[in-house]
């Protein structure tokens, strides 16, 4: 539970010194920087002093707390780390709703089959490079930045249905028949299977 607890934002919300060099922060108790957090078990420890202990025993010796704050302080740390499990759960969940979008997207530019329905127009329309939107649309998150990727999919949803792409596919080859009304349109989708 409190392996989550960055001990600099609590250096900070505590008012000691926050400043980190050598990957160390200035021990509260000894004064030296050699005060290390360990993340995998929510421990910290002085190599100076051999103080160590998690937040709770750090917020105690510092401020000299009773055991009604410490339990007022271990409930607020706890609501720091769902809450920071909530974003990371929202992210994920965001993220597999892009993606699973973006493959509607690219389910939408292989159906249509149109030079006004293809990846090349939207991607112009989009104003980004096309390694960039190809990126974006092929869902590799990892090699853009979050800004393009949220920018490029945010412009994807406004500018393509899905929802229609599905009632369209559903129709299958009455679709091409029925639906298409501009015969320019209808010959350039038709043409593309000669």
């Amino acid at each position: 539970m409190l392996e989550s607890i960055d001990f600099k934002e609590l250096f900070a919300d505590l008012g000691l010194d926050s400043t980190i060099k050598g990957g160390n922060l200035v021990c509260p108790f000894c004064g030296k920087h050699a005060f290390r957090e360990y993340r995998d078990n929510g421990v910290a420890r002085c190599h100076a002093c051999k103080w160590a202990g998690n937040a709770i025993n750090l917020v105690d010796q510092v401020e000299g707390v009773d055991e009604i704050k410490i339990l007022t302080t271990r409930m607020h740390l706890s609501d720091i780390e769902h809450s920071k499990q909530d974003s990371w759960n929202e992210a994920f969940r965001k993220l597999a709703k892009d993606l699973d979008f973006l493959a509607q997207v690219r389910a939408y530019f292989a159906f249509y089959k149109s030079d006004r329905m293809s990846a090349p127009y939207y991607q112009q329309q989009s104003g980004y490079s096309r390694s960039h939107f190809t990126k974006v649309l092929n869902g590799n998150f990892d090699k853009v930045s979050a800004k393009s990727w949220k920018e490029i999919v945010a412009f994807l949803r406004k500018a393509i249905n899905v929802g229609q792409l599905r009632k369209d596919m559903m129709m299958g080859s009455q679709y091409w028949r029925e639906n298409i009304k501009d015969k320019a349109l209808l010959r350039e989708s038709v043409d593309k299977f000669r």
